[in-house]
């Protein structure tokens, strides 16, 4: 009867996962077409510090003396950058008088080059990186208002997005990832801040790799980083979930009777708390820090040595 009454919630669950992801989509495609107004520098205006457009456009016509980053809308430069142009979750288009000193980092995007349109630096873009990706970035919901229905069906997407890779990891690696969800029940302040520093070391490599390592060097580095923390931070929410459904759980449910059951308790009362305005995000924020400090804790769940 339980087995029976478990099997129910999550065939409930998954449906009203769909649900979700099927509303988000459209809440997703509105966003990127955001009635916001853009960041607009003008033709002779000069921007002397970074420009950051969050959940709208840029269109920079004048000169930008560091770096412009947009998160979650489209770029247009008919003027100079002197820094990097960084989009995720959008476009560049460089019109013929576009002049960047630096390099163009696209996520999600596509880069539109007219003739004349100059770069000195690295062009590289990611048009068919998933959506999945963006979304557990968290990045479209940068820049919209924390109560906003948009921000409510967004959250519902990445949720949906964790549950589909819980139930790929906890049916493939069921006991490397109890392992990983034990260090986070024993260690969770030590798991905190191995994870905050990893995230820190990994920025820090990406921008110094960005600034001085030649392309040859820098590309692969820079994609082994990025892989490596992305591997890690889903490996570790996973696992946090575990840990979270096992103390919620009957001692009989709990992590090594029925870690699916665990996993799908743990991302339900998660999910509750990141429909939450501020609260959640801060939460998940913590989750994360928590889950990537206990992946590389256990080791990913690996009992022998890395290179073993």
């Amino acid at each position: 009867m339980l087995r029976l009454r478990l099997r129910q919630a999550v065939h409930g669950l998954v449906l009203c996962a769909v649900a979700a992801a099927t509303l988000s989509c459209a809440a997703v495609e509105s966003t990127a077409g955001t009635d916001d107004p853009a960041v607009v520098v003008g033709p002779d205006a000069v921007a002397r510090d970074q420009l950051l457009a969050i959940g709208r456009d840029l269109e920079l016509r004048g000169e930008a003396r560091s770096d412009a980053v947009v998160l979650n809308g489209d770029a247009r430069i008919d003027g100079a950058v002197q820094g990097d142009v960084i989009v995720l979750g959008g476009d560049v288009a460089l019109g013929p008088s576009a002049r960047l000193g630096g390099d163009v980092f696209v996520l999600g995007g596509r880069v539109n080059a007219e003739s004349g349109a100059a770069v000195e630096g690295r062009t590289v873009a990611y048009p068919s990186a998933p959506s999945s990706l963006v979304l557990l970035t968290e990045g479209p919901v940068l820049g919209q208002a924390a109560l906003s229905p948009t921000v409510a069906l967004l959250n519902l997407a990445l949720l949906l997005a964790w549950l589909l890779v819980a139930l790929v990891l906890v049916a493939g690696f069921d006991p490397a990832l109890t392992a990983t969800a034990q260090s986070v029940l024993e260690r969770p302040f030590r798991n905190f801040f191995a994870g905050l520093v990893a995230v820190l070391a990994v920025a820090l490599t990406f921008a110094v790799l960005t600034a001085v390592a030649p392309a040859l060097v820098g590309a692969p580095l820079l994609a082994v980083c990025g892989v490596a923390i992305l591997v890690c931070k889903l490996w570790g929410t996973v696992a946090v979930f575990l840990a979270v459904g096992a103390r919620l759980l009957p001692v009989r449910l709990g992590l090594a009777g029925r870690p699916l059951a665990a996993a799908l308790c743990g991302l339900l009362a998660l999910g509750l708390v990141k429909m939450a305005p501020y609260v959640g995000g801060w939460t998940w924020t913590i989750v994360t820090c928590v889950g990537i400090g206990a992946a590389l804790d256990s080791r990913l769940g690996r009992r022998d040595p890395w290179f073993a």
